[in-house]
């Protein structure tokens, strides 16, 4: 199974999130603060595939969460979301330094959300089935 690392400083966001994708057969570390989901992450970097993250959290941003995440482990994929409205290939104009894999706009379907991850990490939903009734 694809284990994530998923940041969101609003705690309700956050249980929906982890719930909808734990439902999708992922494992997921679901963290409140950028810092402590950082510290886990260093803890066990090569464990995760990806981590989806707030742009707008008090403390560290999601976009200097995703570069330091990348510094610790530049294979691990990054998805930020935020309530504004930009697209991919808007954000790499504005954070140029920031090498994020994807951008989600909030409100955002689990869904939806579960496929722009699998598409990112590069599995289809059948693959992730497949391996977990093994």
């Amino acid at each position: 199974m694809a284990k994530l690392l998923v940041v969101d400083d609003d705690s309700d966001i956050l249980q929906v999130l982890k719930l909808g994708l734990l439902k999708n057969r992922f494992l997921v570390n679901a963290f409140a603060n950028p810092e402590e989901a950082l510290q886990s992450f260093k803890a066990n970097a090569e464990s995760y595939c990806l981590m989806l993250s707030d742009v707008r959290m008090p403390g560290l941003s999601g976009i200097q969460l995703a570069r330091k995440v990348k510094e610790v482990n530049p294979n691990v994929k990054t998805v930020l979301m935020t309530a504004f409205e930009i697209k991919d290939n808007e954000f790499s104009t504005v954070f140029p330094s920031t090498q994020v894999d994807g951008f989600v706009q909030k409100p955002v379907g689990i869904k939806e959300l579960t496929g722009k991850i699998l598409s990112i990490i590069g599995e289809s939903k059948s693959r992730i089935n497949e391996r977990t009734e093994k």
